[in-house]
């Protein structure tokens, strides 16, 4: 791991869009419920990752010159702190792994059937472990390159299947229960958003912090509409029952566009900057992972760490969602549960004790 060098506000805002911008509209399993309301639940999403953002921001400025894993040891007590970071830790553990799993199930449908999951599996943690040593400063600047030709490739796709969507997707609005949204809601955040607190483990490296707030949360709308965006064009090209039943939604949808005899697989090129941004998904929480863990430890020296911690997941990955259908049954209906202290009652808790902490101390 290189040395805790500083980034700027726009690195950091560039950086979080591309982190949820990896993993968004990959299963799109809240449109297979939604439907035509699934526009709803995206919006307020995006609420609630604002929401998230402000909190940890709030916290961040009140102690400026520390990162917040010291914020959370010295607000909440070592013990008290410690015991919330290894919490923590184990959300990270499982919603990398989950994610590593993930793109590996994508690659095995899509391209590379025949190949064993176990070998995918270790070229990627051989590439996110590679990553962490190299350091953040370099992280960001791969994804300042990679982030342009993503979206271009993004845009271009776009117009191409405009013309296979004959009605509108979204209507007729407002056909689902509110308890429908809010739990779909929920799930986009879990798999989206929710990385956002992972972020609040990096603002302590950010040269100009006072502009953190503003750059993340146009990020964190961007990536609002990017995903409206996939979700529309899915919807209105695929239908609502192939929506249901095809595992990669996107993928099909990109599939559509066709460029004559030489570009007629567009979409493993698309498919090759997705993956790219991925890993740096994974390189990022990996990354944060190894942070938390050498301050809970005590550990100065943290490059042998990182190599342990490459391991780590990598045997937790391959002994985790084995069988897809255990996939989708722990993100749908474990997952969204486990990661609600960590990246919601977590920030909560740290704002509210900061907030006493800090009126405590202001002279009557």
């Amino acid at each position: 791991m290189a040395g805790l060098e500083k980034i700027s506000h726009i690195q950091f805002s560039f950086l979080l869009f591309g982190f949820i911008s990896g993993f968004e509209g990959l299963f799109l399993s809240e449109a297979k419920v939604l439907k035509q309301d699934v526009w709803m639940a995206n919006v307020l999403n995006i609420c609630i990752g604002i929401g998230v953002l402000s909190l940890i921001y709030y916290v961040h400025r009140q102690y400026p010159q520390i990162s917040l894993v010291e914020i959370c040891n010295k607000v909440l007590g070592k013990w008290v702190g410690k015991s919330i970071l290894c919490i923590y830790l184990l959300y990270n553990l499982e919603s990398t792994s989950g994610g590593l799993r993930a793109m590996t199930m994508s690659y095995r449908t899509i391209m590379l059937p025949n190949t064993n999951a176990n070998v995918l599996i270790f070229t990627c943690v051989i590439c996110s472990t590679y990553g962490v040593y190299i350091g953040l400063g370099t992280l960001v600047r791969m994804n300042m390159v990679i982030l342009p030709f993503f979206l271009i490739g993004f845009l271009f796709t776009c117009p191409f299947v405009f013309p296979e969507i004959q009605t509108n997707p979204f209507l007729p609005p407002f056909q689902s229960n509110l308890s429908e949204v809010i739990a779909q809601s929920m799930s986009i955040f879990t798999f989206n958003f929710s990385q956002v607190i992972t972020f609040g483990f990096l603002m302590s490296r950010v040269e100009r912090p006072r502009k953190i707030f503003l750059s993340s949360m146009i990020a964190i709308i961007m990536s609002g509409l990017y995903m409206l965006i996939i979700t529309y064009l899915c919807l209105g090209s695929l239908g609502f029952n192939y929506i249901s039943t095809s595992m990669f939604p996107f993928f099909s949808t990109i599939q559509l566009v066709k460029f004559g005899e030489y570009l007629e697989r567009i979409e493993v090129m698309n498919i090759g900057l997705w993956t790219v941004l991925t890993l740096l998904s994974v390189i990022v929480t990996q990354y944060v992972f190894t942070l938390v863990l050498a301050n809970i430890l005590n550990i100065k020296k943290k490059k042998p760490l990182v190599f342990v911690v490459g391991l780590l997941f990598f045997a937790h990955t391959c002994r985790s969602y084995i069988r897809t259908a255990d996939h989708f049954t722990y993100g749908a209906k474990i997952f969204t549960i486990s990661s609600l202290f960590p990246c919601i009652i977590f920030p909560i808790l740290l704002a509210v004790f900061t907030m006493i902490r800090t009126r405590s101390k202001k002279p009557i």
